[in-house]
C-alpha cells in the first residue's frame, strides 16, 4: 500500500512558456547573475541525458534548432540551487524551474 505524498514536502514547481526574446534574456540573466554548475543534453525519448560539458548559450542554440529535445541547467543563484529544464514546445520552449533545496525553496 502507497503512503499519501507529503506535499509540504516537495518542492514549488514553475512553469511557463517562453518566446525567443525572453529565452535570450534567461541565458543572459544566468550567464550574468549566476554560477552555472552543470548544463545537461536531453538527445531522444529514449536517450539519457549528455554527460559532456556543454556551454548553456550552445545548448540553448541546440535546444532551437531541433537538435535537442531538451536542455537542463542546474545553478546556483543567491545561494540556492536551481534547476532550470527547457523543453520544445509548439508555442516555443517551455521552461520548468524547480528548487531541489525544499527547506530554501519554502522560505
Amino acid at each position: 500500500m502507497s503512503t499519501p505524498l507529503d506535499t509540504q514536502a516537495l518542492p514549488a514547481l514553475q512553469d511557463t512558456v517562453l518566446d525567443a526574446a525572453t529565452l535570450a534574456r534567461l541565458v543572459s540573466d544566468i550567464q550574468g547573475l549566476a554560477v552555472v554548475d552543470e548544463v545537461l543534453l536531453k538527445g531522444g525519448s529514449s536517450a539519457m541525458a549528455s554527460t559532456q560539458r556543454h556551454s548553456l548559450e550552445d545548448a540553448v542554440d541546440a535546444l532551437q534548432r531541433g537538435q535537442v529535445l531538451g536542455v537542463q541547467v542546474r545553478y546556483r543563484y543567491q545561494g540556492q540551487c536551481w534547476w532550470d529544464t527547457l523543453l520544445r514546445a509548439p508555442q516555443g520552449i517551455r521552461l520548468v524551474r524547480i528548487s531541489p533545496d525544499v527547506e530554501a525553496a519554502s522560505r
